[in-house]
């Protein structure tokens, strides 16, 4: 049975990591581990931190399952605290929620050996399997992926939205209540209360991502009008929950080529808002192009043949044309700490491109 609470409070320092605390953790997983000391092999750092552990350990306690290493994820990051404590904690209660409630829905990820969240100091704690202990392949965002890749990922999520689809549990007091609703709105509301006036969207729009992107984007009140009409019609759509970030840097493959997927940020909103974000930032634009269209038909096939009463090809069209702005924002404004400038500006651009293509611009 998977720990979802832990005496005491979680570390928020790194140091704070300790054999106890690592015992006391996997311990309802690998009952009698006896962890006797630990390294950290590797660590990651972005809007929150990832930590390769290397575990010495009693032959028991390996012979019982307990692997040689483990991925810790935590909100061990200053720069994304800074950004707002509140904010920061609800982004790590999202994935929180994920790894709890996602692969009962069918989507493919890690196995989980501990998760916790400490409200008193804004903390989530995720020990979870070393991917890389098997043969998966890692997406990465600047190695877009081919449009067969994008298809067969779209195929999984059509069969995990499809399980939630305008279902009652999203509702006040449901089971999927605890999760956020629409990223669009969301966003709009980081902007506003996070310190993202004019003076800070400006100095972001100067940086390389903003300065390759046309001048007509990068108009602040046009951006929010239409994150505010793609948070309207989200909310007007039936909902359902969706992995929250499937750019290619949250994603891998099996060695059978099946799709996995990691960091989510689980929340209720439109499927089509998820499936815009991921062809938009997992294909070549080139490639995006001639097939963003024939994949959106994919996805509503797929969605009908498990049971979703689907709008048509021209409005599902329409809505992805509005779902790209979330795209273009997400990238602009993302923190140097969280991804590079070439990573960041290599998502702007597609984001730009297909707004272009899709005449995104006008539709507010």
């Amino acid at each position: 049975m998977l720990a979802e609470k832990i005496i005491g409070p979680l570390p928020v320092e790194i140091g704070e990591i300790t054999t106890d605390f690592l015992n006391t953790a996997l311990s309802e997983r690998f009952p009698g581990v006896v962890i006797s000391n630990f390294k950290i092999d590797e660590a990651h750092h972005g809007f929150s931190t990832v930590l390769r552990v290397h575990l010495e350990a009693d032959e028991a306690s390996h012979a019982a399952g307990l692997p040689p290493t483990i991925m810790l994820k935590g909100g061990f990051e200053d720069a994304s605290r800074a950004r707002g404590r509140d904010f920061t904690f609800l982004s790590l209660e999202m994935e929180y929620h994920a790894y709890k409630m996602l692969p009962e829905l069918g989507l493919n990820m890690p196995e989980v050996f501990f998760q916790a969240v400490d409200p008193e100091r804004a903390q989530m704690i995720i020990l979870m399997e070393d991917l890389m202990l098997r043969k998966v392949i890692f997406g990465h965002g600047l190695r877009p992926h081919s449009p067969e890749q994008v298809k067969r990922r779209i195929t999984a999520l059509a069969e995990f939205h499809s399980k939630t689809w305008g279902s009652p549990e999203l509702n006040p007091g449901g089971k999927y209540s605890v999760l956020p609703s629409n990223g669009a709105t969301m966003f709009v509301d980081y902007l506003e209360h996070a310190g993202y006036d004019q003076a800070e969207w400006e100095r972001y729009i100067a940086k390389p991502r903003g300065m390759a992107c046309p001048v007509k984007f990068h108009d602040r009140d046009w951006l929010v009008r239409l994150m505010k009409y793609a948070g309207k019609l989200s909310d007007e759509l039936p909902n359902c929950i969706v992995h929250g970030d499937t750019h290619l840097g949250n994603l891998y493959e099996e060695e059978d080529g099946t799709p996995g997927f990691f960091d989510s940020l689980a929340r209720r909103e439109a499927g089509i808002m998820e499936v815009t974000y991921h062809i938009c930032n997992a294909l070549d634009p080139i490639d995006r192009r001639k097939h963003d269209r024939d994949l959106i038909a994919h996805y509503r096939s797929e969605l009908a043949r498990h049971g979703v009463a689907v709008p048509s090809l021209a409005d599902m069209m329409h809505q992805y044309s509005a779902f790209l702005i979330l795209n273009y924002v997400t990238f602009i404004v993302n923190e140097p700490t969280y991804q590079t400038e070439a990573f960041n500006t290599a998502h702007a651009v597609r984001a730009a491109i297909a707004m272009m293509d899709h005449n995104s611009y006008d539709l507010v």
